[in-house]
């Protein structure tokens, strides 16, 4: 390999319910993305690329080391990551990177193994091991005044008219990015320059509940701040209990504000992008933007992030701009997944992948080997526990159709997805990308081909074995901190 101060340093940035098809850079109507637009000008832009799981933490851990979930073992079983000597940090680290993230969301954390192979790492900007009592007691005194407030609708009209009045600040009110990009600023000033680095940030916008900053909200929502304040509760839980329905202008305006946080988020991405030409780092850094999976805004029943593996939740951007490797202003419609990263990134860097020949992620650096995609998902058994607690009106019964496992094999022109409760599904994506119409039959052949071809590759897997239920590092008061986001 290379002498590693010759090596250029890599800042992965994954953004997290981003779907591809919500880009203005992937053609969406809405500009949401300008400044990664102009990005994609100077990179390789995946108009193919997909997710090898439909949920955050199994997707990151894939991205980070270049496996399948039944292989890393991160699932719905299991909420944490064991193998640190696979991830991608432990390896650069071990080749003389320096090791930084910046996460803004608990399934990427200290407390799921996901810091193993960092130097350094940031929760929301800050060292987890720094936040003391007498921070917790003071965020606890001001969530106490607002508390007081009498409802969540009355909240927001109080804070849409503070925001109104000082816009600079109400860009500081976010789900983390304001204060990654202060830390990552920082850092980047005071970094040991002796030394690559490999910086991972984990955007939580454009995840649910659907509130971007001021005046971001109003970007391209047509409601009046009443109606937005209404907005704030997005009771996917019950939705899919079968206890209540989105109706048409709500599922427009959860679009509206959800299309609002991408552009916000896309001139946070802007910023970051001057600010490493404005240290002369640009040229020498791999950059890479990407989403752990996308998010369903009805299609087909679904909605948030969950129970299906359809092309909206699975199908995510990519991004890349290091023109040495990959050229500038390149399309490419080759089908490529997020798990590809690790291997495309060690053959550039010319450092051995133990598990290269294991029909895991395949290195795209000199063009996609792939002929097919899986994207895969346990039972979700454990998140429904949780709503069922959480909602005294639900019961597991009204879940029982969701509670399988479920993975999808697809080319660039077709699909097959496969649930173990023995339901399966294929669809034509070059006559019907939406995926409206089943075609599934058991007598066509190429639909047989494609089932053998996925039981032969899972076949090849060699499953992490943990015992199930166990749930390393999340407790009652993480789950507690998980509830804002709709998983407990």
């Amino acid at each position: 390999m290379k002498r590693s101060k010759d090596n250029p340093n890599i800042l992965l940035i994954s953004i997290d319910s981003l779907r591809a098809d919500h880009l203005s850079t992937y053609g969406y109507h809405r500009e949401t993305s300008p400044y990664l637009s102009e990005f994609a000008t100077d990179a390789v832009t995946f108009e193919n690329a997909y997710t090898a799981a439909n949920w955050t933490g199994a997707s990151i851990t894939s991205i980070l080391t270049g496996l399948y979930p039944t292989c890393h073992g991160y699932t719905n079983k299991h909420y944490f990551f064991d193998n640190g000597e696979d991830s991608l940090a432990s390896i650069l680290k071990q080749n003389g990177y320096f090791t930084i993230c910046f996460s803004n969301n608990l399934y990427f954390s200290g407390r799921t193994g996901l810091d193993a192979g960092f130097d350094d790492f940031r929760y929301r900007g800050r060292r987890e091991s720094v936040s003391g009592e007498q921070k917790r007691s003071a965020l606890k005194m001001i969530k106490e005044k607002i508390k007081q407030i009498p409802s969540m609708r009355s909240k927001q009209l109080v804070k849409n008219v503070i925001d109104s009045l000082n816009r600079e600040k109400a860009l500081h009110r976010d789900d983390g990015a304001y204060d990654t990009e202060a830390a990552f600023t920082k850092w980047m000033g005071k970094r040991d320059s002796d030394k690559p680095f490999f910086a991972y940030i984990h955007y939580q916008e454009p995840h649910s509940v659907y509130f971007p900053p001021y005046p971001y909200r109003r970007r391209f929502f047509s409601g009046s701040w009443l109606a937005e304040g209404a907005l704030l509760h997005f009771d996917h839980m019950r939705y899919y209990g079968g206890k209540t329905r989105f109706t048409e202008s709500q599922v427009r305006g959860y679009k509206e504000l959800y299309d609002g946080e991408i552009c916000y988020l896309d001139w946070r991405l802007g910023r970051l992008y001057d600010l490493l030409k404005a240290q002369n780092q640009l040229d020498r850094t791999i950059v890479i933007v990407t989403a752990d999976h996308g998010e369903m805004f009805g299609e087909k029943g679904f909605f948030w992030h969950a129970f299906c593996l359809y092309q909206p939740l699975i199908r995510v951007p990519l991004i890349i701009r290091y023109p040495e490797w990959f050229g500038r202003d390149v399309r490419s419609l080759e089908i490529v997944q997020t798990n590809d990263l690790v291997p495309t990134l060690l053959e550039g860097l010319d450092i051995e992948w133990k598990y290269a020949e294991n029909q895991q992620g395949q290195s795209f650096l000199n063009g996609s080997k792939r002929a097919a995609a899986l994207t895969e998902t346990y039972n979700p058994q454990h998140i429904v526990e949780r709503w069922v607690h959480r909602n005294k009106d639900l019961q597991q019964e009204d879940f029982k159709h969701f509670l399988r496992d479920i993975r999808s094999y697809q080319t660039v022109d077709s699909k097959l997805i496969v649930g173990s409760d023995g339901q399966k599904e294929f669809y034509d994506l070059q006559r019907d990308p939406q995926e409206t119409t089943d075609l599934y039959n058991s007598a066509d052949e190429n639909i047989a081909a494609m089932e053998k071809a996925l039981d032969e590759w899972v076949g090849s897997f060699k499953p992490h074995s943990v015992a199930e239920g166990t749930q390393p590092g999340f407790d009652k008061t993480t789950w507690e901190k998980m509830k804002a986001l709709g998983y407990a």
